[in-house]
């Protein structure tokens, strides 16, 4: 459900009683009953909203109830305030425990695929936790070694070496590990779930004018290029490293099925001016299938009913398509 704060619970509850989400799957929402039932109402949702306890007897998936949503309630929200549209310590506690139950179903085989509505990075922090999002979180729960956060959207895909972090500390998690690693992540779950036999990968530079001969930084020479002949080696078709300023064009126009960038907003901005409302967010490297909406909590106007659930859509439809492509590939 994400933060109960934020505009989590509406875009969920909109995008499940769309028509553009079919049959083809069974849902349950991790989060608050009485929460989605309040935004419901405001909503003018006529939807049946059933809940569900852990120790309820939840099996793989939720049968008998087809008639409504489902709701595994976690009792985790006391006092929650449906005024208040900022982060807190309370929600940002419950948008963890949502996030830590879906994993574990996920990795219990319980659940086929899991999408995480938006967190607040600020009111997880207040708790006490330290990982800075999903991500990360993923990757510790799952003591996964490498993991990759791509983002679809309209004609482009584009996959980070670093997730969530600061600019001046971008540079000590860029080498040739980091940037191999991300390569090969990439190319298996192209492969895995995009229907692509020879995934055609650009690698961005990380430098204005790939670094001009080391004019403006030297990580193109010593790390990035280094990367990209190792992947050359094992067979990835990779090539670049290419000038941020003409990248993403190249791949919009069809010359590469994705970008690897380095840091976060050189991949976030090109995504959301092509996919603001439709963008999807995919954890590759897990044991299991995670996508998100590529929008946060957006407390600004959560509340007021005009969160448009594109990305979301969007994003439960992708979690099912890689779920039936899994499947293809594993009868």
């Amino acid at each position: 459900m994400g933060d109960p704060c934020g505009i989590g619970p509406e875009v969920v509850l909109k995008a499940l009683t769309s028509q553009r989400i079919g049959n083809e799957a069974d849902f349950v929402i991790l989060g608050s009953e009485r929460i989605l039932r309040d935004v419901a109402e405001n909503l003018v949702l006529n939807v049946k909203i059933h809940s569900l306890r852990r120790n309820s007897g939840f099996s793989k998936m939720v049968e008998g109830v087809a008639d409504g949503i489902n709701v595994l309630d976690l009792d985790n929200v006391s006092g929650w305030d449906t005024f208040s549209r900022k982060p807190l310590p309370e929600c940002g506690r419950a948008s963890v425990e949502y996030i830590q139950e879906a994993i574990n179903l996920a990795m219990g085989n319980r659940i086929d695929a899991m999408v995480t509505a938006p967190v607040s990075k600020e009111a997880i922090k207040m708790p006490g936790y330290e990982f800075t999002g999903h991500t990360e979180l993923l990757k510790e729960m799952t003591s996964t070694k490498n993991v990759v956060m791509m983002m679809v959207g309209g004609k482009l895909r584009v996959a980070f070496v670093t997730t969530h972090l600061a600019i001046k500390d971008i540079t000590h998690f860029i080498n040739q590990e980091n940037v191999f690693s991300t390569l090969k992540i990439t190319e298996t779950g192209l492969k895995k779930f995009f229907h692509l036999e020879r995934p055609r990968i650009a690698v961005c530079a990380l430098n204005p004018h790939c670094g001009d001969g080391g004019r403006f930084g030297t990580e193109e020479s010593e790390f990035i290029v280094p990367a990209i002949k190792q992947a050359q080696e094992v067979g990835i078709d990779c090539k670049g490293p290419i000038s941020a300023d003409m990248v993403f064009n190249q791949a919009i126009h069809g010359d590469f099925d994705v970008v690897v960038v380095h840091y976060h907003d050189q991949g976030t901005i090109p995504i959301k001016l092509c996919a603001f409302e439709s963008g999807v967010n995919i954890t590759l490297g897990i044991p299991f299938i995670r996508t998100s909406p590529t929008h946060g909590t957006a407390f600004d106007i959560a509340g007021k009913g005009i969160a448009n659930p594109g990305s979301m859509i969007e994003a439960i439809r992708m979690a099912m398509t890689m779920t039936n492509e899994a499947v293809n590939l594993n009868p």
